[in-house]
């Protein structure tokens, strides 16, 4: 028998091994991929939670007829578009309305990326429970990245219990099936019915407007404030109330330098000028002594009223207005540091000009104003700060579905919950100031340290042009 040829046994290949990462160097790897794959599957959420409560918000779309939608945003804010269809769909109800006017609005805020509107109807209609009326305006808040500060100085205008507050509802807007993001629809401020309700003739609602009157057309007071009519009862009488207007104002110059207290309260409604002015110094609102400043009144024999109070996206600490004038160190110290203070022409220099009326600053200068200032805030705004907080939560919890949407619109690298946090730090330090400076037992007004706020986030898609110094 023959044996079988043993194969001589080849020697198995030798294994490379790869050495085994050190454990120190694997746990913060896998901490790493971990914290990667919570926040990816928290963003998935949160887009998920957010698109899931679009059909709950508040829906209004535009139905262009004439021309799309990238023609109106390229033109002026003055061109009108007619004959456009929209629809509101709110609560699961949807309302279409035809024959509706279209137009751009604002100044500034016109030539930003994401525009602001007004919409036009052929009759007075209510909107969403408010009044009717035919105006409306819908605000992008693109420089406001909270999308509260507008609806915020409402709140605390009602706070105030200023006579007419106008207050507004945040929609997500839809141009011919595209979505433009989260809005404000409110009233547009009118003399009618729905707004101030004026009875006279010669009932009139001007704006002082020093930054953008003169592309208006201005009628001067003899301190150069521009003032502009934007609504009339009756517009046979537009020179005479404006006239009669400016001769009034005149004399509360004059009377304000009098120190004649008793002629000023002829001429004005001195509450209403200490709300405003309370509003405006806690808001800090850039805008408030040079632009968006409205009076009115009901006929020649009616006392000047201020407001209603209108545009605050800039304000309320909101660090996207720069302006290298203002010590934003100091900002939470009112009236010595006042924002319009910092605004007046220099007396050492040959600049004369200012965008700023001193018509406040001026009253302040009475002190029977400035303690009626002080009564106001005693009696409505003062120990109201955890109200006026818990209103900002509440809205913010709202808005936020929204926002998030907006952001993702307009490819917006802000943080709304950090932006946010910061408004309501913001705030509260405003309000404690407030308390020490107007409150029961006011402390003299000394500047503070500097406020310890965390800043908003700076990775905003920037705006296409510094803001202005008002």
């Amino acid at each position: 028998m023959k044996r079988k040829k043993r194969t001589k046994s080849k020697t198995a290949p030798k294994v490379k091994r790869t050495k085994k990462p050190s454990p120190i160097i694997a746990i913060p790897l896998i901490l790493i991929s971990l914290f990667v794959l919570i926040a990816t599957i928290y963003k998935i959420i949160e887009i998920i939670s957010a698109n899931s409560s679009a059909i709950d918000f508040p829906k209004l779309e535009i139905s262009l007829t004439e021309v799309p939608i990238e023609q109106i945003d390229a033109g002026t804010k003055d061109i009108k578009y007619p004959e456009n269809a929209i629809s509101i769909t709110a609560d699961g109800k949807t309302t279409t309305y035809d024959n509706v006017e279209v137009k751009g609005r604002g100044n500034y805020t016109w030539g930003q990326i994401k525009k602001p509107y007004q919409i036009k109807f052929s009759e007075k209609t209510s909107l969403l429970d408010h009044d009717a009326t035919k105006k409306w305006v819908l605000l992008a808040n693109y420089l406001d990245q909270t999308h509260l500060r507008n609806d915020a100085a409402f709140h605390l205008a009602d706070i105030l219990d200023e006579s007419y507050t106008y207050q507004g509802n945040p929609i997500e807007l839809y141009i011919d099936n595209n979505y433009r993001g989260l809005y404000y629809l409110v009233k547009k401020i009118s003399t009618d019915k729905a707004g101030l309700n004026l009875k006279n003739d010669g009932g009139v609602l001007l704006e002082l407007d020093n930054l953008y009157g003169k592309l208006d057309g201005c009628a001067y007071d003899e301190k150069s404030n521009c003032f502009i009519v934007k609504d009339i009862v009756n517009e046979g009488y537009t020179e005479a109330a404006t006239t009669s207007f400016i001769s009034s104002i005149n004399s509360l110059h004059k009377a304000i330098e009098n120190q004649d207290y008793s002629s000023i309260t002829e001429i004005i409604d001195i509450d209403s000028f200490a709300k405003y002015f309370l509003l405006s110094e806690f808001t800090v609102n850039p805008d408030a002594y040079s632009s968006s400043l409205y009076m009115y009144r009901d006929g020649e024999k009616d006392k000047i009223h201020a407001g209603p109070i209108w545009d605050f996206d800039m304000a309320l600490g909101n660090k996207y207005w720069k302006n290298n004038n203002i010590d934003f160190e100091k900002i939470h110290s009112p009236f010595e540091n006042m924002v319009f203070k910092n605004y007046l022409p220099d007396p050492n220099s040959s600049d004369t000009q200012s965008v700023t009326s001193t018509l406040f600053y001026d009253l302040m200068d009475i002190p029977e104003f400035e303690a009626r200032v002080k009564e106001i805030y005693q009696s409505t705004l003062s120990g109201k700060k955890d109200d006026f907080i818990n209103y900002i939560k509440s809205q913010a919890d709202h808005i936020r579905p929204a926002a998030l949407r907006d952001q993702e619109r307009w490819k917006s690298k802000t943080n709304f919950d950090e932006e946010v946090d910061y408004l309501i730090d913001w705030v509260s330090k405003r309000y404690g100031h407030f308390e020490e400076v107007y409150g029961q037992n006011p402390t003299e007004s000394t500047p503070n340290p500097a406020p310890e706020s965390p800043q908003p986030s700076q990775e905003q898609s920037s705006p296409q042009e510094t803001p202005p110094s008002a």
